[in-house]
C-alpha cells in the first residue's frame, strides 16, 4: 500500500490534501484514480487508510475511511550519531537506519573526519529530507526520522545529556558480557538511546576519553573491525533484535 506522509494541517474533517511532489508522484508517476486506496500519516504517528477522492491540477483530495492501528515504530527511540564523512556514505547509512527503525540522526565532527564542515549546506538537508521520506515511505513506518545539522564534539557530547542512554563503538571494548552490547541492552529500562560510530579513522583516543567522562558506554560490535557506513547498520540491528525480535516465537 502506498503511503504519504502529510502535516497535520493537511488533515481536516475527514479529509486529506495533497500536495506538490506527492501530488505529482499520485496523479503521473502511480498513474491512480479516485477510488483508489492509499494511506496517510501525520506528524505525530497516526496512519490512516484514504481513498482518492478527486484530482486536481495541483492537489489529490483523500478521504479517510478509518485510522489504522498499526506501530512500526520501535519501542526505543534511537539517534544514530555518526563521525562526519563524505556525503555518499551518510546518505546510504541515512536510508538504511530509516528502514531499520531509527528516530534521529545527527552528523558530528571529529578529530579524524575527513570532511570539515561548519554547518550543513541547506540544500543537503533538503535532499537528506527527501531521502527520510522516501525511505519511511517504503519501510511504511509511523514517524519520520529527524535529521539534525552537522554539529560539534562539544555540542554533541552537551546534547547526550537528553538520553536515556548513550553509547559509543570502540572495538577496544566491549569484550565481555557486562560491557557489551548485548548485555547494555539487556539491562536498559528507559526510552531514548543514542548511539555514536566514528568517522573513517575511527574515535580517537582523547574522544573515547571524553565521552566516558560525560556517562558513554563503550561497546564492541563483534569481532570484525566494521566500515564507518557498515557501524551504524550493525547496532540498529542489533538493538532492534533486542527490543522487537527477540521474544518471538
Amino acid at each position: 500500500m502506498q503511503r504519504y506522509f502529510v502535516t497535520n494541517q493537511q488533515i481536516s474533517s475527514g479529509i486529506v490534501v495533497i500536495l506538490g511532489s506527492d501530488c505529482h508522484h499520485i496523479k503521473n508517476v502511480m498513474r491512480m484514480q479516485p477510488g483508489m486506496a492509499v494511506e496517510a500519516a501525520d506528524e505525530t504517528g497516526n496512519v490512516y487508510a484514504c481513498i482518492i477522492d478527486q484530482l486536481a491540477t495541483n492537489q489529490v483530495i483523500l478521504k479517510i475511511e478509518k485510522k489504522l492501528d498499526r506501530n512500526t515504530e520501535l519501542p526505543w527511540e534511537v539517534t544514530i550519531a555518526m563521525g562526519l564523512t563524505k556525503f555518499p556514505k551518510q546518505e546510504e547509512v541515512l536510508r538504511r537506519i530509516v528502514e531499520l527503525g531509527a528516530a534521529g540522526f545527527v552528523p558530528v565532527e571529529m578529530a579524524r573526519s575527513m570532511v570539515k564542515a561548519k554547518v550543513t549546506p541547506g540544500a543537503k538537508l533538503d535532499r537528506m529530507a527527501l531521502i527520510v521520506k522516501e525511505a519511511s515511505e517504503q519501510s511504511l513506518r509511523n514517524k519520520l526520522l529527524l535529521v539534525l545539522p552537522i554539529t560539534s564534539f562539544k555540542s554533541f557530547l552537551e546534547m547526550s545529556k537528553n538520553f536515556d542512554l548513550c553509547l559509543y563503538a570502540y572495538e577496544e571494548r566491549g569484550k565481555t558480557d557486562d560491557f557489551s552490547l548485548k548485555g547494555i541492552l539487556k539491562r536498559f529500562s528507559g526510552r531514548s538511546i543514542l548511539f555514536l560510530t566514528g568517522p573513517e579513522g575511527g574515535i580517537s583516543p582523547q574522544e573515547a576519553e571524553r565521552l566516558d567522562q560525560s556517562g558513554f558506554h563503550a561497546v564492541g560490535l563483534g569481532p570484525r573491525i566494521l566500515r564507518c557506513e557498515t557501524a551504524p547498520l550493525y547496532a540498529m540491528c542489533a538493538i532492534s533484535y533486542e527490543a522487537e525480535l527477540k521474544n518471538e516465537s
